[in-house]
């Protein structure tokens, strides 16, 4: 994946010969942080052949704390925090960490530690870190990557150097998909919880044009009212359920704030509502009655006689 044009941006303004012996890269989720950490780590760990090794997570300098690492982990350690299918990151954990970044490289001149969503450290998990944050092993370093802002202890970034983040705007994030996109009018297909890294990879999976259907669908139904086989084709659409229902929601708070449907105010606002409620009562829906259940609310709210044209 090409590098977001905000990354390049904060890459040239690092200078890997004057780094922080620990750096924190914060942000929201899917702008591209890890393009960051993959960059410090392939340039400090640049000697022949590192940089297959670190793409097949193999290299004898490198110990990355992730939800890939972490599974195994708990496979080792814990299955019923496995079955549990916590993503917090243990001080056991930590503290392997720990021991491996106190022992002497093998390939590369630095070793590095690389925590992936920190902000699953647990309390123990951070102060277990501390110690080796304040004395650090030589040619020694922590990466900590992290999907919230502000949401380790305030020691912990008094001892790193702090690369942030500022959440993108709906202006920033269509600037760059018109540059993606092969029409530029369709960046306002785009949700808006919808991340970069998420454009991209849909687009690259040439999975994008189903989105696009479903906004034609509900532009459709917003608009003209109810029709049985467009909310059947609404249901069947090849996009995750999850997805599918985040982004109805997400349309219709975008119609409602725009005030461009001919369903009336309230029931619009009563409509989202009972989605929101939907959503988060999912987990106690089987997979097949959350198809029912959608297409039902689907139903109730575009039905003809409670939708009443805006003069």
């Amino acid at each position: 994946m090409k590098n977001f044009p905000w990354i390049e941006k904060k890459i040239s303004s690092i200078d890997l010969n004057n780094l922080s012996h620990a750096l924190i890269v914060e942000g929201q989720e899917g702008v591209g942080k890890n393009q960051i950490c993959q960059y410090l780590i392939n340039g400090l760990l640049n000697e022949k052949n590192s940089h297959n090794l670190i793409k097949n997570s193999s290299h004898p300098d490198l110990f990355c704390i992730n939800n890939e690492t972490l599974i195994s982990y708990f496979q080792r350690e814990d299955k019923d925090k496995l079955k549990n299918k916590t993503k917090k990151i243990p001080v056991g954990f930590i503290r392997e960490a720990i021991d491996f970044v106190m022992l002497k490289s093998g390939l590369s001149k630095n070793k590095i530690l690389f925590i992936d969503g920190a902000e699953n450290l647990t309390i123990s998990s951070q102060n277990a870190l501390l110690k080796t944050l304040e004395e650090p092993p030589q040619n020694t370093y922590i990466i900590i990557q992290s999907n919230r802002f502000k949401c380790l202890n305030q020691t912990i970034y008094s001892r790193c150097q702090l690369i942030h983040f500022n959440n993108l705007s709906q202006d920033e994030l269509y600037s760059w998909a018109e540059d993606i996109l092969q029409n530029k009018n369709d960046k306002s297909v785009i949700p808006s919880y919808m991340t970069p890294k998420k454009v991209s990879q849909l687009i690259e999976d040439g999975l994008f044009e189903d989105l696009k259907i479903l906004n034609n669908h509900l532009c459709t139904l917003f608009n003209k009212g109810i029709d049985g086989k467009v909310i059947s084709d609404v249901i069947d659409l090849n996009i995750d359920f999850n997805e599918k229902l985040n982004y109805i929601i997400d349309f219709a708070l975008s119609t409602s704030k725009e005030g461009n449907s001919n369903i009336h105010p309230v029931r619009l606002s009563d409509f989202i509502q009972e989605l929101s409620n939907f959503r988060e009562n999912l987990f106690e829906i089987n997979s097949l009655n959350q198809r029912y259940s959608l297409h039902h609310l689907l139903l109730k709210i575009f039905q003809m006689d409670i939708l009443i044209l805006i003069q």
